[in-house]
């Protein structure tokens, strides 16, 4: 799952703002290619739990720098709590561990990811690879970035709209992403067999 070239080819072209590169990695397999918007504003956030995290984010700036990873508040956060993934950088943003993946995510998602590395995922799809080039986008660009994709067929919803945030650790760098995950409509899927 983790092809380091096309990470890094995906990466480029969302530091670039390219979203035409991202169509011959999506298109063959059915999938519309994602958007993505950097430092999206309110009026772009339509989903009420991406708006807290952004609120939030947005308010933890001392004088402009990224908030801590000790800043992170569950109380302050409570409303977006479901939609919520924090996650740890590793191996210099080449993998990266759920510390929290949240109900409203996994019930869709029909698997929760707490605890295991992005290394560890066994899936096929072509979007967790575009997540992992979104993380490490954010980690040369340390700014708001709000992505829209279609869901693979085994996922019971049709889209995700995330917004990924970057948080400091001890060190001044990128340790940690805040991350808002919603899911579009409703579908059923084929139960696993």
């Amino acid at each position: 799952m983790t092809d380091r070239a096309v990470i890094d080819a995906l990466t480029e072209a969302i530091l670039a703002e390219r979203a035409e590169a991202l169509v011959p990695h999506f298109e063959p397999l059915g999938l519309r290619p994602p958007s993505f918007r950097w430092n999206p504003s309110d009026g772009n956030l339509f989903e009420a739990p991406l708006k807290v995290l952004h609120g939030w984010w947005k308010r933890q700036r001392p004088r402009g720098a990224i908030p801590s990873i000790d800043a992170v508040d569950p109380a302050a956060l409570r409303d977006a709590l479901g939609y919520l993934m924090i996650l740890d950088v590793l191996d210099n943003g080449w993998d990266y561990r759920y510390l929290l993946y949240g109900t409203e995510i996994a019930k869709r998602a029909k698997r929760d990811y707490t605890g295991l590395r992005t290394s560890e995922l066994k899936v096929v799809s072509p979007i967790p690879t575009f997540y992992i080039a979104c993380y490490r986008a954010v980690l040369v660009r340390p700014q708001p970035l709000m992505t829209r994709n279609q869901a693979p067929s085994d996922v019971a919803t049709t889209s995700w709209t995330r917004l990924v945030l970057p948080l400091r650790g001890p060190e001044d760098s990128i340790a940690r992403f805040l991350v808002g995950n919603v899911p579009g409509e409703w579908r059923e899927i084929a139960p696993e067999r």
